[in-house]
């Protein structure tokens, strides 16, 4: 086991974060994830990534592409889709995306457009780690 100072045994805040903050979305990564969802709206509004509606029946909610039950990380903005929710809805997109087998696919294709989007495509001028 590490020896620890008095000063880092005794300091407020955590020396290691809490496993549980590696699935946690960022606040930066969700204003990216904001932003590329009013992308493609001229008027700026908010869709949908996967229908493309800018009025859910319910609210949008910020899905993980790798969910976080696979430890999927919450601060890479090509890990987070902007979907119609809540997930606990039958029929909306987040419930699609999690629970069926052509949401895994989507979810999967979706991933390594965005990965592609982030690295060498014009999402590459608004994230930079």
């Amino acid at each position: 086991m590490p020896a620890y100072s008095k000063e880092q045994q005794t300091r407020k805040t955590r020396y290691k974060p809490k496993r549980g903050r590696h699935t946690a979305i960022t606040d930066k990564c969700s204003t990216e994830v904001k932003r590329r969802a009013t992308e493609r709206n001229p008027e700026g509004y908010a869709e949908c990534e996967r229908c493309g509606c800018s009025r859910p029946k319910v609210r949008f909610e910020r899905a993980h592409l790798i969910n976080a039950s696979q430890y999927g990380e919450g601060g890479q903005p090509w890990n987070i889709a902007y979907l119609c929710g809540p997930k606990t809805e039958t029929g909306t997109c987040h419930q699609w995306a999690d629970e069926t087998k052509e949401g895994h696919e989507w979810k999967m294709k979706k991933r390594a457009e965005l990965f592609e989007y982030y690295t060498s495509g014009n999402g590459r001028r608004w994230w930079t780690e």
